[in-house]
């Protein structure tokens, strides 16, 4: 996890830096240009599996607002929070929510997969976790450990402190209460919902097969990355080492004197600008003059060279060729709307599974603690990216123009809802209209 948080922030130490020798023997530390597309790429999986067009229902309208009341209170605020949750849990593969009570409120805690540690697992299935946060006081480093596990309808939550004077160590197991005198030491809490959730990527770990945790998707892909940024970085340096130079004698920049001022100085004019970077003096040119030397510039194969790596990443990870694309200025991510039959469609439906069945999970602890009463959860994910809503919309038109469909059909294919609540819109229209009286200006008194 640790290296792919460095690809994740975009800045690698001993790929990103890297020393060179120069012509006259001396060592440089030079700094690699990156894209950083493994921050693109989880950024662009986050898009496809959620977005503010997710629709998060219960089956009652009243149990609709009060989940969406605690989920966009300011304590939580899911919406903002939730797909940066996501984008994180693609960088690191694995992630956890951990829901709890504080004033009366019920709190969502993400917690990035880095400090949390499984103890209690069968095959992938993991029910007991150890989340970890570190503070530091007084020079004393104090670890705070807390067990989180399910078994047997029974959910248990365990504290524990230690403290070290050095952060390398956990140090000695000390009162939990010397810190947290308001907080439970032990919690039991007989329960159909886990308090806790971990989330982890539909990949199989092939680093460590027999890990119950999940894996990133830039995981496998670091060679592409590298690849990527050396070619990058060899796209910005060929401005840099083949921009235009002209070769003057060196004698031609020491100046002609014109005379000598009122304090015995001489006065002397160059011919040259000496601050301006394309002249480059050269001794034992006399004879030759001066020598324009103008490079072409390698744009084209350097761009297209990237792009074919692009390619390369993309269809690597699920998102089909030509998913992205480098103009010679930034990456651009397609834009089209997704084919049903594209590999773009297949993978964003085979994470989105395992995800969703997650964020189920999370509604339904949340209603538990909150006493929201409802039968059935439902997640309807944001299908304007796969289908061409505009052509929807004028094709469903069409149809019902030519009475080949019912209004509440076309409220269906339109509004994405249910046969239920597209008869009962369609039903509530019709009265609408129906009620509605139509008069024109002679019924009125314009003198009045």
């Amino acid at each position: 996890m640790a290296i792919w948080k460095q690809w994740y922030r975009g800045n690698v130490n001993k790929f990103h830096f890297y020393n060179v020798k120069t012509v006259d023997g001396k060592t440089e530390t030079k700094e690699r240009k990156t894209l950083n597309m493994a921050k693109k790429l989880c950024e662009d999986f986050s898009k496809l599996i959620y977005s503010e067009k997710v629709e998060l229902r219960l089956d009652k309208p009243n149990a609709t607002k009060q989940l969406l009341k605690v989920l966009n209170s300011k304590e939580n605020d899911f919406q903002i929070n939730f797909p940066m949750f996501i984008e994180k849990l693609y960088a690191l593969g694995t992630m956890v929510t951990v829901e709890y009570k504080k004033d009366e409120k019920t709190i969502i805690d993400y917690i990035d997969g880095d400090v949390v540690l499984p103890y209690k697992y069968t095959n992938n299935y993991i029910n007991g976790i150890v989340t970890i946060s570190r503070t530091i006081e007084d020079k004393k480093y104090y670890t705070l450990l807390t067990y989180h596990e399910y078994e047997n309808g029974e959910y248990r939550k365990t504290n524990e402190l230690y403290c070290s004077t050095t952060d390398t160590e956990l140090g000695k197991n000390i009162d939990f209460k010397t810190k947290f005198p308001n907080v439970e030491e032990t919690e039991i809490i007989p329960t159909s919902c886990p308090r806790f959730q971990v989330w982890k990527l539909p990949i199989a770990n092939n680093l460590d097969t027999g890990s119950p945790f999940g894996i990133s998707v830039l995981a496998n892909q670091l060679d592409k990355f590298k690849a990527i940024d050396t070619k990058y970085d060899s796209f910005d340096r060929e401005f840099i080492t083949g921009k235009r130079r002209i070769i003057v004698p060196r004698a031609a920049i020491k100046g002609q004197v014109t005379g000598v001022d009122k304090n015995g100085n001489q006065q002397v004019i160059s011919y040259f600008d000496m601050n301006d970077e394309v002249y480059v003096a050269v001794n034992g040119l006399e004879q030759d003059g001066i020598k324009d030397i103008n490079f072409e510039l390698r744009t084209k194969e350097h761009v297209d060279a990237i792009n074919a790596e692009l390619n390369y990443l993309s269809s690597n990870v699920g998102l089909g060729s030509n998913y992205y694309k480098f103009d010679g200025t930034s990456v651009k991510t397609a834009t089209e709307v997704i084919s049903v039959n594209s590999d773009t469609y297949r993978t964003k439906v085979h994470h989105q599974n395992p995800i969703y069945n997650c964020l189920e999970e999370l509604i339904k602890t949340v209603c538990e603690m909150e006493n929201i009463k409802y039968k059935t959860v439902s997640i309807n994910p944001d299908d304007s990216i796969i289908e061409d809503t505009d052509k929807i919309r004028q094709q469903a038109m069409s149809e019902y123009n030519s009475k080949l469909i019912s209004k509440a059909e076309y409220y269906k294919r339109v509004y994405k809802m249910t046969d239920e609540e597209a008869q009962e819109f369609a039903t509530k229209m019709n009265e609408e209209i129906q009620n509605q009286t139509i008069t024109d200006g002679s019924e009125f008194d314009m003198t009045e």
